[in-house]
């Protein structure tokens, strides 16, 4: 039976923007790669000037120079997957701000197993990718507020831990008026978060579909290994304490040496530390209460329980930055010193800002000075005007 979605879709579809386009399967899969954080897997060598334009639209939230004004902002992303719905023509809602909705049609759809497959690839690339910066720690707690949203059927997956794959089908058995609450509840925790959310409606296999080979393009993936999300939390415990709890399974992380100064729990705290730790009193013993710079929180929840336990529940530091008052006071204004704090222990300075004006400063003076030489140069290559010795006569010849 198929899921009675296109009633709702279609009006969700309609309120997004007054104009919406249609693209094909190529540039849908490159708007959504964009979105994902994913765009380089997927070349734009060979879209032309429209398939641009609407990635440009439809990309998600542009990224600042230097990334500084994202620097707090959650990574995180839900890709929320229909397929067997009773619409025409594939369709995607993105939502990035709050209150902001845009949509597109897609020409042509592809096959179920093409749809798979490409939502295993997106999977294997966000794995590949090296961990994003959260100095507040937004992203990786993203699994967990949306799957408080979520009916108890539901299965969300989560990858490299900030995206969030949610795939519903005719076997999830959410009804037309659940799934538009759905929409609504996931939105509204979008907004208080501040996760982006891509939703993409595939209609049945027999509504159009094409039995063309590869619609959605060809795009890199990358090498393969063993996948990073499997048994991403097996961190080494350092707490000396001893634990009446079963032994976790070894991570490979125990092959990395770990050496930590505990003589002294009030000074600055030295060598190597791990990112995560496997209780709450673990981390404020081995940070020193995170230097005082922040507070220890739980970044991920293990997985499994008793004695099919997979890995153990995370704990880190969540930096906040300090003020100072410095100065003399002039009226009602304050003079303040602002730090950011960043490392394991919230023990480092973060002078990335400081970094990038030193290195911009530098490029405009190199750029001044080279033109200003090339300029000199071409003016003393110009050859003089003639006018200068058309009054000088040669001697007369007698």
């Amino acid at each position: 039976m198929k899921l009675s979605w296109g009633l709702f879709f279609s009006s969700l579809y309609c309120s997004a923007s007054a104009a919406n386009p249609t693209v094909s399967p190529e540039t849908a899969r490159l708007i959504i790669a964009q979105r994902l954080g994913l765009s380089r897997f997927h070349s734009v060598e060979h879209a032309d000037a429209d398939a641009i334009r609407h990635i440009n639209t439809y990309g998600g939230r542009q990224q600042k120079l230097f990334g500084g004004y994202d620097a707090d902002r959650s990574r995180a992303h839900l890709l929320m997957w229909i397929e067997d719905g009773d619409e025409e023509y594939p369709s995607v809602v993105t939502s990035d701000e709050p209150g902001l909705l845009q949509g597109f049609r897609i020409s042509d759809t592809p096959s179920t197993a093409d749809n798979d497959r490409l939502i295993q690839d997106f999977a294997r690339q966000a794995d590949s990718l090296p961990g994003m910066p959260d100095p507040k720690k937004r992203t990786y707690k993203s699994a967990f507020e949306i799957e408080s949203v979520l009916p108890s059927t539901s299965r969300l997956d989560t990858y490299n831990d900030y995206l969030n794959v949610l795939r519903v089908d005719k076997t999830s058995n959410i009804a037309r008026e659940e799934l538009g609450r759905l929409f609504t509840v996931i939105t509204n925790k979008a907004e208080e978060v501040g996760f982006a959310v891509t939703m993409v409606t595939m209609p049945a296999s027999g509504k159009h579909s094409k039995r063309a080979a590869n619609l959605w393009g060809n795009y890199a993936l990358p090498l393969a290994k063993a996948p990073r999300h499997q048994n991403p939390e097996a961190f080494m415990s350092i707490n000396t304490e001893p634990s009446s709890s079963p032994a976790p399974p070894p991570s490979d992380l125990e092959d990395f040496p770990v050496t930590i100064s505990q003589a002294n729990n009030t000074g600055p705290v030295r060598g190597i530390l791990p990112s995560c730790f496997n209780s709450l009193s673990a981390c404020q013993k081995q940070t020193h209460g995170c230097s005082g710079h922040g507070e220890c929180k739980l970044l991920h929840k293990g997985k499994g329980s008793g004695s099919d336990r997979q890995s153990l529940d995370c704990y880190g530091c969540a930096c906040v930055p300090t003020k100072e008052h410095s100065g003399e006071d002039k009226g009602m204004e304050s003079k303040q010193k602002v730090t950011y704090w960043g490392g394991p222990a919230c023990q480092k300075k973060d002078i990335s800002v400081q970094f990038w004006l030193f290195v911009m400063v530098g490029v405009v003076l190199a750029f001044l000075v080279s033109s200003g030489i090339g300029m000199l140069y071409s003016m003393g290559s110009e050859e003089l005007p003639s006018v200068i010795g058309a009054g000088v006569s040669g001697p007369v010849r007698k």
